[in-house]
């Protein structure tokens, strides 16, 4: 089992704030660092680790993609579309593309 994925981002709080935006996520445990802080994000599933790291480069995550699976597909990219985020179309199987503001390839999928 994946216990979290850790994204090093210079920008803590906005993807933070953006992640509880889009999709709800809550933070579950902070570790407070004098050089920056730690978030785990998530209840029960897989937590999303943000580290807050100052000299944190642009992600290209090409060849990885991380997947949230969400209620409503359709209300999610409407969501990215009012900020001017882009995303892939919808395929047949419900699913879509964009990137976050750390340059990391989301996922966002209809299903359970």
């Amino acid at each position: 089992m994946i216990a979290h994925v850790t994204i090093h981002t210079s920008k803590l709080n906005e993807t933070f704030e953006f992640y509880n935006w889009l999709l709800g996520l809550t933070v579950s445990r902070k570790i407070e660092r004098p050089n920056g802080d730690i978030l785990f994000l998530g209840e029960d599933e897989t937590k999303f680790e943000l580290i807050q790291d100052d000299n944190a480069l642009p992600i290209n995550s090409k060849g990885v993609t991380i997947g949230f699976a969400v209620d409503n597909l359709d209300e999610k990219l409407a969501m990215l579309e009012e900020r001017g985020i882009a995303h892939s179309d919808i395929t047949g199987s419900r699913f879509a593309f964009f990137t976050d503001l750390n340059g990391l390839e989301i996922q966002l999928y209809e299903g359970h």
